[in-house]
């Protein structure tokens, strides 16, 4: 990336994968942005005028012209990102900073993944029946006989585990590929950039679109989708 081109890491405190990836591709303007950043003094949203827009993460404000790209990793702001407000005050001002956050995100012309929607800060964040209900709608596999909703105030049961993990990022492919094509098939029904699908036999059980980004490859293919998006890839 130019020294023009920052890419924002915008993660929620807890998020170690998003800290270590903004500090490994430090070099490649990799910046970590997290909720305690809105904080921060200096930030500008002018609806309707992208180009005044202003970010501030860390000791650095930056300008819509030096943003990149963004990669989200957080569905909202929640009340344990931002212990630094009084409790009284934390559940207003984490949905404010979330609203702020969708308005912001949605100003901004440079590559975002995934896109946030109204509901989710990152992309399709859906409960596991949802997941798999867009899979029987787009004709793929499904796991069968998941266990019920617990009821109001019993214990929800435990998750089925998954024997196999595929993940897309972008036109990429990791982990167990021959459910390659049904990932790529709900990511892009999903809308989503990037997206990790688990499997237990020949059915979906889940999806996220937070990727696992202590793998090495798939790291490296996040930062390379940026890189072709922004025209800066060899």
């Amino acid at each position: 990336m130019t020294r023009a081109d920052a890419l924002l890491i915008l993660a929620g405190p807890f998020d170690a994968e998003a800290r270590a990836f903004a500090a490994v591709h430090a070099e490649a303007r990799a910046l970590l942005l997290t909720p305690r950043d809105l904080s921060r003094e200096g930030w500008r949203l002018r609806l309707g005028d992208p180009s005044s827009l202003v970010a501030v993460c860390g000791a650095r404000r930056l300008d819509a012209g030096e943003i990149g790209g963004v990669l989200t990793r957080l569905p909202c702001v929640a009340e344990a990102d931002i212990p630094h407000i009084g409790p009284e005050d934390r559940a207003y001002v984490a949905g404010e900073m979330t609203a702020f956050l969708l308005a912001f995100l949605g100003e901004l012309r440079c590559p975002i993944s995934n896109r946030p929607t109204p509901q989710c800060l990152c992309g399709p964040l859906w409960s596991p029946e949802r997941w798999r209900r867009l899979a029987r709608e787009l004709g793929l596999p499904v796991r069968e006989g998941e266990p019920r909703l617990a009821a109001l105030g019993e214990e929800p049961p435990p998750p089925i585990p998954a024997d196999a993990v595929t993940t897309i990022v972008g036109d990429a492919i990791f982990g167990e590929a021959r459910f390659g094509e049904a990932t790529r098939v709900l990511a892009h029904a999903s809308g989503a950039d990037m997206l990790q699908a688990e499997f237990n036999g020949e059915g979906l059980l889940r999806a996220s679109p937070l990727v696992n980004l202590g793998a090495e490859d798939i790291a490296a293919a996040a930062l390379a989708l940026f890189e072709t998006a922004m025209g800066l890839s060899s």
